[in-house]
């Protein structure tokens, strides 16, 4: 049987795994589904149409499940989605999707740091890290394992791709492609994630190849359809440069393009990440 906090307010509706946790002063509306495991630790809410599966935790003052912070919502039935293991700190809110059955997802094993938002419609893969403050609007999608830092902003419909971060204090209003780093408004892209590759067991091949991805597409001048190109003739066809490729190819909003810099701190932080295995 569930342990229910006798101060929480849990809808008899709701569906709780015989093995999750609900601490004190915690509200669970009627449409929630929480599976084993699932801790919400004190002070937090879960409402709307949201099912949240095993082995996640929730801390004091997130809420999930939210309507969407959109005109356009009606009140008809849209959900939330989220999968196991993920961490939700204080203060995080996610909400449901905005279209009648539409929704938003969040994957398994990722870190939703305090007061970090999620808006309605998005879309996060596994083990992604959303820093503090870290802000996603609508229809955000965000592959795996990417890095999100604090104090960032993604407009609606941006795609970040996989392995992809966002340096602290970064906005885009565009797509940023997987393995890339951005830095500033719509700014700078100085590199590849090398750390992130490195520790994610990335090949050095699969690296270098990458490496070289950034270098014709962000250094050179040659425009996207002409870069793109180059990478196809120049570049080995691991997956992972096909992966970049597509990506770019099937952008609606555009890609960040960079700007065409080697300044010193760009060309600083690339040889830091060398040295960094």
């Amino acid at each position: 049987m569930a342990h229910i906090h006798p101060t929480a307010v849990v809808d008899p509706k709701a569906e709780i795994a015989g093995d999750a946790f609900i601490g004190p002063l915690c509200v669970v509306g009627p449409h929630v589904s929480i599976g084993g495991g699932t801790r919400l630790l004190s002070q937090c809410t879960v409402m709307g149409h949201t099912t949240m599966g095993r082995n996640n935790i929730v801390y004091p003052g997130a809420c999930l499940g939210g309507e969407p912070q959109d005109y356009g919502f009606k009140g008809d039935v849209s959900f939330l989605r989220i999968g196991d293991g993920n961490l939700i700190r204080e203060c995080v809110t996610v909400h449901v999707g905005t279209k009648p059955g539409s929704e938003t997802r969040i994957g398994d094993g990722c870190m939703l740091m305090v007061s970090s938002h999620l808006g309605h419609n998005c879309v996060l893969g596994n083990k992604v890290i959303l820093a503090n403050c870290a802000l996603l609007a609508g229809y955000v999608s965000v592959g795996d394992n990417c890095f999100i830092s604090g104090l960032t902003a993604a407009r609606q419909f941006c795609r970040i791709g996989r392995f992809a971060m966002m340096w602290g204090l970064s906005a885009i209003s565009k797509d940023l492609p997987p393995f890339m780093i951005v830095n500033g408004r719509n700014g700078a892209v100085p590199g590849i994630n090398v750390i992130g590759l490195r520790r994610a067991g990335f090949t050095v091949p699969t690296i270098a190849a990458l490496r070289q991805v950034h270098k014709i597409f962000y250094r050179e001048g040659l425009g996207v359809k002409n870069a793109l190109e180059r990478i196809k003739s120049d570049v080995p066809p691991l997956p992972e440069v096909l992966e970049f490729i597509q990506f770019v190819e099937s952008s609606e909003r555009g890609v960040l393009l960079g700007r065409d810099t080697r300044g010193k701190h760009n060309a600083a932080v690339e040889e830091e990440d060398d040295a960094i295995e």
